[in-house]
């Protein structure tokens, strides 16, 4: 995927990053970088955030564009967002992207081999088939223009920490409408598994069970660990596409035996 935009004459012009807002944990040696997915924001992380602070990680997790206290901005397309990410720094010991944000940390170590030295991508959406796009981009609007309470988010997802429930709620409070609309419908059709055939940093992939709605399919998965020796693919069983607040330690767990 090039990562510019076209100006007249066929010139390539570097999209120009804005400032993220970002929420910060622990103080290193290690330097971790946490990516939101669409309509949610970087204090979102805080579970997996703390996990990492005490093993000795500088943790960041921003607020992409248009969500969270990040800026609004005139343009949406996934290489702004990458430009954005990008202009955080590199060179970080571990990148990890949720949904949208796994496709932003790829897209961002494609371009950079020097982004970071390993990368976990939960549930990424790379690959979505144009029936369930519309509907899940629908679904996302909606959720971004009438945000649910923390108690209808608790409600919907039992399971989880109630401190989960509540950021996911000041997210969406947060996100802006027309943010999410144009970084959803802008970038169709969605179709971007490609960039992580290219990857030569170590990946690992933590999909969603299938049974629990998996937006990342096991199929792409034996498809990127055929084409790309350097990916690993595990699904989370029993974990919806929230990998990470559905089965939080085991996500723990399966990090930090990939970073050792």
């Amino acid at each position: 995927m090039a990562m510019s935009h076209e100006v007249p004459h066929g010139t390539p012009e570097q999209p120009a990053a804005v400032v993220l807002a970002t929420t910060r944990w622990g103080s290193g040696p290690g330097r971790a970088l946490l990516l939101h997915g669409i309509v949610s924001a970087g204090a979102t992380w805080w579970r997996l955030a703390e996990t990492l602070a005490d093993d000795g990680y500088e943790v960041v997790a921003p607020d992409l564009r248009g969500h969270g206290a990040s800026p609004r901005a005139d343009s949406y397309l996934l290489a702004d967002h990458v430009a954005d990410v990008r202009a955080l720094g590199t060179g970080w010991d571990l990148v990890v992207g949720h949904s949208l944000g796994g496709l932003l940390g790829a897209l961002a170590a494609d371009a950079d081999h020097g982004f970071t030295r390993r990368l976990v991508l939960l549930d990424p959406a790379l690959d979505i088939r144009e029936d369930r796009y519309t509907d899940g981009a629908d679904a996302e609007i909606e959720e971004a223009t009438h945000p649910p309470s923390a108690r209808v988010v608790q409600g919907a997802h039992a399971g989880w920490d109630r401190r989960d429930a509540a950021a996911v709620a000041a997210a969406a409070k947060a996100a802006d409408a027309a943010a999410v609309a144009h970084t959803l419908r802008d970038n169709a059709p969605w179709r971007h598994a490609d960039v992580v055939t290219r990857l030569v940093v170590p990946t690992l992939v933590l999909g969603a069970d299938p049974a629990r709605g998996a937006l990342f399919q096991p199929r792409t998965g034996v498809e990127l660990m055929i084409r790309n020796p350097s990916v690993r693919v595990r699904v989370v069983v029993g974990a919806g596409h929230a990998v990470h607040r559905d089965r939080p330690s085991v996500v723990a767990a399966a990090i930090r035996s990939f970073l050792w």
